[in-house]
């Protein structure tokens, strides 16, 4: 009989006392979870891998290459678990199946150095195939978590695109000026945001004139106030002229009590006024169609 099958023989006659054994030398690793695990539960648990290594041992190498997949896949997939006590347990194992070997082959050298080296070979395939299995899983979840924060990146990119529509729609009512209304709380994103699409704009469409419309705006606090300020500034280095309408009698009194200085701004009641003002400064004005044909 090959010192394989009684190897296995060996194994398979004495399976709960290795499996005891190969659970003891788990118990000694620090801070092992196998400490908390008693013997009716981790003996049975223990068996497993010998049982494939008995396997393979009568030939069937696939079982213990199947086992050891199976193994590193539930702790691959398992958030909880640590990578090392993989190793950890092919270590027991080894270390058990030294012990065996030794038992089995107590008084026949010769065998027992054949013995050694049959278990080193299939100690390294069930290593090689734990470690091909971790390559493959871990690189099949780079690849998903790669497609997953490609998606978020480009609906990211969809939603600011989104965002900034909706924040910032700058509207031309004439080749010279342009119109942006206010609406809801102005935090420093979206202030960025507003400033740099406004003198995008401005840019784009030669604009002479913006009439910033803050009608919609609940609350003028120090930040929308200085916001205001720092925005005309900004269009008038492009030549520009801010006009400010929409300032409530609310807003007014907040401005009064925050002491601002808002005497660069142009400001004017509401928006009609502010167009009106508007089209004056280019030389332009709103008449009705019937006075413009009589003229």
């Amino acid at each position: 009989m090959s010192v394989e099958h009684v190897l296995a023989d060996f194994l398979e006659a004495n399976l709960a006392r290795f499996a005891k054994h190969a659970g003891e030398l788990l118990r000694q690793v620090p801070n092992s979870p196998y400490l908390k695990i008693a013997d009716a539960e981790l003996i049975p648990r223990m068996q497993k891998p010998f049982v494939a290594t008995i396997e393979a041992l009568r030939g069937d190498m696939q079982a213990l290459i199947d086992f050891s997949r199976q193994s590193i896949k539930a702790v691959v997939e398992n958030p909880n678990a640590s990578s090392d006590i993989v190793a950890q347990v092919g270590e027991a194992i080894y270390e058990t199946l030294k012990v065996a070997t030794r038992e089995a082959f107590a008084d026949d050298e010769l065998n027992y150095a054949l013995a050694r080296a049959v278990i080193a070979e299939v100690t390294f395939i069930a290593n090689k195939a734990s470690y091909q299995t971790f390559v493959d899983l871990r690189e099949a979840s780079i690849r998903e978590r790669e497609q997953a924060l490609h998606q978020m990146t480009n609906e990211l990119d969809q939603a600011n695109a989104a965002l900034r529509e909706l924040a910032a729609p700058i509207a031309p009512i004439h080749d010279n000026i342009l119109v942006l209304p206010l609406v809801g709380s102005i935090d420093t994103n979206r202030a960025q945001m507003l400033t740099e699409d406004l003198l995008e704009q401005i840019v784009a469409r030669q604009s002479d004139i913006v009439i910033m419309d803050i009608t919609g705006v609940p609350i003028v606090d120090t930040n929308i106030a200085n916001y205001l300020v720092q925005t005309t500034k900004a269009v008038s280095l492009l030549g520009a002229q801010v006009i400010l309408v929409g300032i409530s009698a609310e807003v007014a009194q907040t401005i009064v009590g925050l002491e601002i200085d808002l005497r660069q701004l142009s400001v004017r009641a509401n928006l009609q006024d502010g167009i009106e003002y508007a089209l004056e400064q280019v030389g332009l004005g709103i008449r009705p169609l019937q006075e413009q044909r009589r003229g």
